[in-house]
């Protein structure tokens, strides 16, 4: 028995990894909405008549793939421009049909492109593929300059619809999407303050601190809304309290080490709450808790106040008025993406470079309908690591193969123009639904489904052929982008963490300095460049250490290493942000700050060079006690991480 039970696998484990069925709940108003905006158009056009015209509409119906739950301004926006980018994706396949070389390199640029700005912006979503899908289909098709714009026309009208179904909700429940991201925050924030002098507090600590982050990307710029600008206010409010309530409950973690009464967690909780139910709580039981020591009752006091926060209505829109969460402009954004040492736009030139060369080994070998070889190379090369490459070849490959015979199966009953909207009806439905599990179940719904998007029209005489020409295709292009990532991406994030660590501690010492230093400006910390340049860095080597992780080969024990320093940059990085939204901050005198500007050039320069150096005492700092304990965390977790055995 207990051999049995050591027995070693005999399925590796990326194999294995590739086909686990992840338990994530599933997305049933998603899944029945991305039926209808793939499927209606079809229905309609073959209600007038034109059932080809209805099935070129349905690939605009792609634009709700990219909805997620971001707010509906900002949804309202990405959609729009998406709806905008399949259309001039579809007029410029048709346009350049004839010219296979040019559409291949036109095909590279459009990956990059969309690639670029997803990644940058931080979107979720398949990025670049259904612009891919949607330029690669229409090269395919006969008549295309002649056909250009008016199938460029019908892909917008199948867009417009599917713009409509994803912003449906706002209609019902225009602030859903910050309502929600303010509840997970008092959620998080809730179990912080349980977990507040136990050994449970890291990691409740690092939960709260992503919810936060995240709720502020609901939040950018939102001072005015569509409707009901009296709940944004009440929303933005908590937002801020949810800061001043995370800032006392880490002060007395630091100085107290003690358990907090749990009626604070229960207050905190109830707020949640009644985000969803309505009804405001009150915070009586708090009261009598007021006796206790100076510190409970600094954290007292802003718990106390969002009873009052929740029941304010009118009188609060003019005190709010103006004071969204400040945004980061597109253009400091694309400008901090586009650096040599951006993996974003390393990322976005490889899957360029990648995607042509597909595209044109594909014309070079005169495969039929080849664009469904560097359509197979952009769904590969959607992996962000090169184990999940690895993943989404194996997915890819198996799920395809599977997918091409039930496609083959339904083309060759040669069904009629009901069935087929039906089909691709279910087939998206099920997709969506079963993506969230796994990818490789899910192409077993995806191809089928493109296939007779693509297909539907012809008259494919030959089934077997057909069959086994796609399986060929899909497997090449497969290949050709597991090989581009092994070629040009192996090691490329894991050698720039140094330099990027050293970036990021000089860019915190700018916001620091400007933060704690009596100057004109220093009231607008918040949204400034300093701050974006801080989180633009945070945000590139978060990104480059996730990327690091998943590339072959890796140095396991060095990336171990260098976690709690990444850790630790995250951590003071939110620190700095939560003093940028606080009025009155700490003075530091010019001794205190040279002392630490010292500091932070010496640590900088020991993370960039990863060697071990004498680093300076970091300064008393009597009136921002919580900036040097962060410093001295990160100074010993880095003088550790130099100091442990490779």
């Amino acid at each position: 028995m207990s051999t049995r039970q050591h027995r070693p696998s005999l399925i590796h484990p990326v194999i294995r990894q590739a086909f686990e069925i992840k338990q994530t709940a599933l997305p049933w108003n998603r899944a029945i909405s991305a039926g209808i905006c793939l499927g209606l158009p079809s229905l309609i056009g073959l209600m007038l008549g034109r059932f080809d015209y209805g099935l070129l509409a349905g690939t605009g119906g792609f634009t709700y793939l990219y909805a997620f739950t971001e707010p509906y301004t900002l949804r309202a926006r990405k959609l729009f421009y998406t709806m905008l980018g399949i259309g001039v994706s579809v007029f410029g396949g048709s346009l350049l049909s004839p010219y296979p070389v040019l559409s291949a390199v036109v095909l590279g640029l459009i990956g990059a492109l969309a690639t670029f700005i997803f990644g940058a912006l931080k979107f979720k979503g398949p990025a670049a593929l259904f612009f891919v899908l949607s330029f690669a289909l229409a090269s395919g098709m006969p008549n295309g300059p002649a056909e250009a714009l008016p199938r460029s026309m019908l892909v917008l009208l199948g867009g417009a619809l599917a713009w409509l179904i994803a912003m449906a909700g706002w209609l019902t429940n225009p602030h859903g999407p910050e309502t929600m991201a303010i509840r997970r925050v008092y959620a998080n924030l809730a179990a912080l303050l349980d977990a507040a002098g136990t050994k449970g507090y890291s990691k409740a600590r690092h939960e709260t601190l992503i919810s936060m982050v995240e709720a502020e990307a609901a939040f950018a710029g939102k001072s005015r809304s569509w409707r009901d600008p009296h709940m944004v206010h009440r929303l933005l409010r908590m937002f801020r309290q949810a800061h001043l309530i995370y800032q006392e409950t880490d002060t007395w973690n630091q100085r107290s080490m003690e358990p907090l009464p749990p009626a604070l967690g229960r207050a905190v909780s109830a707020a949640a709450e009644s985000l969803r139910s309505g009804r405001i709580p009150t915070m009586d039981g708090l009261w009598q808790l007021e006796d206790r020591d100076r510190e409970l009752q600094r954290l007292l006091r802003p718990v106390l106040e969002l009873e009052s926060i929740l029941r304010e209505h009118s009188d609060s829109e003019d005190a709010w008025e103006g004071r969204g969460v400040p945004h980061t402009p597109a253009k400091s954004i694309f400008l901090g993406a586009f650096d040599k040492n951006s993996l974003v736009f390393l990322l976005s030139l490889r899957f360029g470079i990648i995607l042509m060369i597909a595209a044109l080994a594909a014309h070079a070998f005169n495969l039929n309908r080849s664009y469904w070889v560097p359509l197979s190379c952009a769904s590969v090369m959607l992996g962000s690591t090169v184990v999940a490459t690895y993943h989404r070849a194996i997915q890819r490959s198996i799920g395809t193969i599977i997918g091409i015979l039930i496609a083959s199966a339904i083309l060759w009953a040669r069904p009629e123009g009901i069935v087929i909207s039906l089909a691709i009806m279910l087939f998206t439905f099920f997709a969506e639904l079963l993506i969230v599990r796994n990818y490789a179940i899910a192409i077993l719904f995806v191809t089928p489904n493109a296939l007779l998007m693509a297909e539907a029209s012809s008259h494919i005489h030959n089934v077997a052929y057909f069959a086994g020409t796609r399986i060929v295709d899909v497997i090449t292009g497969s290949v050709i982008g597991l090989i581009g990532v092994l070629l040009l991406g192996r090691t490329s994030a894991s050698s720039r963490i140094p330099y990027l660590m050293g970036q990021t501690i000089r860019s915190q010492s700018e916001l620091t300095a400007l933060l704690l230093t009596e100057q004109p400006g220093a009231d607008l910390a918040e949204g400034g460049h300093q701050q974006r340049a801080m989180k633009t860095n945070l945000s590139n080597l978060t990104t480059v250490y996730a990327t690091a992780l998943g590339e072959i080969p890796r140095s396991e024990e060095e990336l171990q290493r260098l976690l709690p320093v990444v850790w630790a940059l995250d951590q003071f990085g939110y620190l700095l942000d939560s003093y940028a939204k606080t009025p009155n901050r700490p003075v530091l005198s010019d001794t205190e700050l040279a002392g630490l500007l010292l500091v932070f050039e010496k640590t900088a320069q020991s993370a960039e060079q990863q060697r071990s150096m004498a680093l300076p005492e970091v300064p008393a700092l009597a009136l921002a006690p919580k900036v040097r304990q962060e410093l001295i965390t990160l100074q010993n977790a880095l003088v550790k991480s130099l100091s442990a055995p490779l």
